[in-house]
């Protein structure tokens, strides 16, 4: 029978076994499913013996078909190249990484076996905690502060016992305290009100007053008049996956300050009452206790309300404060006209963006000659966006060759339908292919396109591009969005990779941990604040398919400036770098292509 197979990491110490944050969540995911089409790998590794909060976690019985253990030395190597924790396919060449991904495949593979109406842990249109840490701050608390609270900061904190709140805690405590908006919002307000007449005093909140007649003569209220709702749980109304991920940072937290909760009740009263809330799902009690873990007993003097259950799910009987009005979107194209100009003509002074010329013909793949699943319409994109899809890869596959040898690894990271990947893969047959992206739905067109090329130098990781640790020769990205394309650059230039990429997205960088802007020396140096170069970058994305229009010239030129930025920014790390325009140009509105090459 072919299982897949779940690895999870294991400190063995001199009094026991201590499991990271993101080995507890997906035990505790797991225990909730009951039972999981997975075999349980736990990589264990010798730990010095020092304290670490994890308050008796232990795998379930019964939960996993098979559980084993294995050295970080006997792992296979798809594995070792991610953080764990990892979900390898038994057909070895699929991958799944990082906390989020594996939780939100467990539930589907639970699904699958036994309890469909497990889906509705996965939010509306199955969305929650989907998107990567950089673009959506939940699944960031998720991945990177929660588990950064549980795995370092309590075993820093643990001998003072230092009485302050962690990032995580706080985040979380705003987070609940945030006006809730939902799909359908308006259905659930009316539900509300429904409740608040038929519980009276045991909700929060008081019914709008104005009503109006509706024409089947019932008073009705209007959209706007409805109060908005109070959260109950992380994604609102709703239990979901985010309260599964969350809860052993709450529950270790509590145990951290076991003997002082009435302070917490004052600094953080939405997490506690959240965290109390949590104790009325009998399943997840279960679950919880399965895992060796029992409910942390917390007082009740927040006077919160035990939640409603009706047909196994639970109805919010409170309300919450107004919503904010949100910023006037008219602001940015203010922002354009007033200072892109400026800045524009200030940078003209000290950058000379050069472009190389491609040969138009030398590029040109025959089509006709290539196999039919290799071709991007069998990706689904229509007849004429797969005609620039080819244009564009051309390119890539041109730039590629001027630098890759046999045996070389080649990423092709935000690979999307992996596109870029496939042709890779049919142009360097000795070479290893790894796609990786963070959308299964696009892999799933991957998948079915490579089973039926039959082809054997490709692997797919389903993960964000920062879990991958493996080494590679070659990193190409094609269209990575915002941040994405710096995150590609700077996962190349860490391991001294060369790197073929065309940039997208312009005006979506931010600041992350690991990547400031500007990031160049030369651009610091004149100087350039990240506002200026967020700026240039939305200029960057007025570029249109009207490539004689002034604002696409203009855009064309802010892309050239952001370029350069990141062309010298390789340059500081020992590379030769070449700026180019995909040919024919028309291909896309976003057509610059940066190439580089570590020469010292």
């Amino acid at each position: 029978m072919n299982v897949d197979t779940v690895y999870l990491d294991k400190e063995l110490v001199n009094n026991g076994s201590m499991y990271s944050y993101a080995t507890q969540t997906v035990l505790l995911v797991a225990a909730y499913c009951d039972e999981v089409d997975l075999d349980l790998c736990l990589v264990t590794q010798e730990s010095e013996d020092k304290p670490k909060i994890t308050h008796g976690f232990k795998e379930p019985e019964k939960c996993f078909s098979n559980v084993t253990s294995k050295s970080i030395d006997e792992i296979p190597k798809q594995v070792a190249d991610c953080h764990l924790p990892v979900i390898l396919m038994h057909n070895q060449t699929y991958v799944v990484s990082g906390l989020c991904h594996v939780i939100r495949q467990i539930i589907k593979l639970a699904c699958k076996k036994q309890d469909p109406s497990l889906k509705t842990l996965l939010g509306h249109k199955q969305c929650c905690l989907k998107a990567s840490s950089e673009v959506s701050s939940r699944t960031k608390l998720c991945e990177v502060t929660a588990p950064h609270v549980v795995d370092k900061w309590m075993e820093l904190n643990s001998a003072s016992h230092a009485h302050k709140l962690p990032a995580a805690i706080i985040e979380l405590e705003s987070i609940l305290k945030r006006p809730v908006v939902i799909h359908n919002m308006d259905k659930c307000q009316r539900v509300v009100l429904e409740r608040i007449n038929k519980h009276g005093s045991e909700t929060q909140g008081e019914p709008p007053a104005k009503v109006i007649k509706h024409s089947s003569g019932k008073k009705v209220v209007k959209t706007q008049d409805l109060p908005p709702l109070q959260h109950t749980f992380i994604e609102g109304v709703d239990f979901a996956l985010s309260d599964l991920a969350l809860l052993p940072l709450v529950h270790n937290f509590l145990y951290f300050y076991l003997k002082i909760t009435d302070d917490l009740l004052e600094h953080v009263p939405l997490t506690i009452k959240w965290y109390h809330r949590l104790q009325s799902i009998p399943k997840l009690s279960t679950a919880l206790r399965s895992c060796n873990v029992d409910f942390v007993s917390v007082k009740e003097s927040f006077n919160g309300k035990t939640p409603v259950f009706e047909d196994g799910k639970c109805q919010v009987l409170e309300l919450g404060e107004k919503q904010q009005v949100q910023p006037n979107k008219k602001a940015l194209e203010k922002t354009l006209r007033r200072d892109l100009p400026v800045i524009i003509e200030k940078l003209n002074q000290h950058v000379d963006a050069k472009f190389k010329e491609l040969n138009s013909t030398e590029i040109k793949i025959d089509w006709d000659l290539i196999p039919k699943d290799v071709h991007p319409t069998m990706g689904e994109l229509s007849t004429a966006r797969a005609q620039r899809k080819c244009h564009q890869m051309e390119n890539i596959i041109h730039a590629a060759k001027q630098i890759c040898k046999n045996g070389d690894v080649i990423v092709d990271f935000c690979c999307g339908g992996g596109h870029v990947g496939i042709l890779l893969s049919h142009f360097f047959p000795k070479c290893q292919i790894i796609l990786i992206e963070n959308k299964e739905e696009s892999l799933d067109r991957a998948r079915a396109r490579i089973e039926n090329l039959g082809a054997t130098n490709i692997t797919i990781y389903q993960c964000n591009l920062e879990h991958y640790r493996g080494k590679f020769d070659i990193g190409v990205a094609l269209h990575a969005c915002g941040v994405a394309t710096d995150m590609v650059l700077h996962e190349c230039m860490k391991r001294k990779s060369s790197f073929v990429i065309s940039p997208c997205c312009y005006g979506r960088i931010v600041n992350t941990d690991k990547i400031t802007y500007p990031q160049s020396k030369f651009f610091k140096n004149i100087p350039t604040s990240f506002d200026e170069m967020l700026v240039l970058g939305r200029g960057g994305d007025q570029t249109s398919w009207n490539f004689e229009n002034g604002k696409a010239k203009q855009g064309k030129h802010c892309m050239a400036i952001v370029d350069t930025d990141r062309i010298n920014a390789a340059n500081d790390q020992g590379y030769k770098t070449e700026l180019y325009s995909l040919q024919p140009q028309s291909c896309s509105p976003k057509n610059n292509l940066i190439v580089g090459v570590f020469i010292s």
